[in-house]
């Protein structure tokens, strides 16, 4: 028979064995480099009834985050103290210009891509369009960090609008829109990552849609 002492000494590396392999399952194998993720701007359902008489000139945003190009964030775990870039294939600037175009455009506008523009109404151009949209990433960051059991994201999304009226070659509104949001999880996942980050700026990009002066001239 076994004695008491070696049941224990038995019982204590089945646990040791357990919590390891939960370890191993609930935040994977650690890692060097940076983690790829994607993020994009999430369309409302449904189709509008009638297509909006307005059309809509996008030009590329600015990053004025003070990040690398491609990164948008941090993993970090509390257990093995480590921590990872989050990056973006690409550019995070060209992911957000996109997703102001895919806000459009699943509304019934009409988008059209034009050169970038320095936001002033001296560089106002003729684009053909009703109106005339850039505007500066202030923020965009989302930070992981995983401790036992538990998985937190919290996203923050920043960003200036700026809209022209490119007839009257003026600036007609200047948006400051934001959103900040948290989520949790069990286990980490890229697709948790990139919902967490896709929602955050869906929602600051929708805010403008509330402006009333923007409804106005969105006709």
């Amino acid at each position: 028979m076994k004695s008491a002492k070696g049941k224990q000494t038995i019982r204590g590396l089945l646990f040791a064995t357990g919590m390891m392999l939960a370890t191993l399952v609930l935040f994977g194998c650690a890692r060097k480099g940076p983690v790829l993720v994607d993020f994009s701007y999430v369309a409302p359902k449904g189709t509008p009834a009638t297509a909006p008489k307005a059309t809509v000139a996008v030009s590329p945003f600015k990053d004025d985050r003070g990040k690398v190009a491609s990164v948008v964030g941090k993993r970090f775990s509390e257990l093995s103290d480590q921590s990872n870039d989050l990056v973006v294939q690409g550019a995070v600037v060209d992911r957000v210009t996109e997703a102001l175009k895919t806000a459009l455009t699943s509304r019934g506008f009409t988008e059209k891509d034009v050169p970038a523009w320095d936001l002033s109404e001296t560089a106002i151009a003729a684009t053909g369009t009703d109106l005339l949209v850039g505007g500066e990433i202030k923020a965009l960051w989302v930070e992981t960090t995983a401790s036992l059991a538990k998985i937190t994201a919290k996203a923050d999304v920043q960003l200036r609008i700026v809209v022209a009226d490119t007839a009257q070659k003026k600036i007609v509104r200047v948006l400051n829109v934001n959103s900040k949001l948290e989520r949790q999880a069990v286990t980490y996942s890229s697709a948790f990552v990139q919902k967490t980050v896709s929602e955050a700026l869906t929602t600051a990009i929708d805010q403008v849609f509330l402006d009333d002066e923007l409804k106005s001239r969105l006709q």
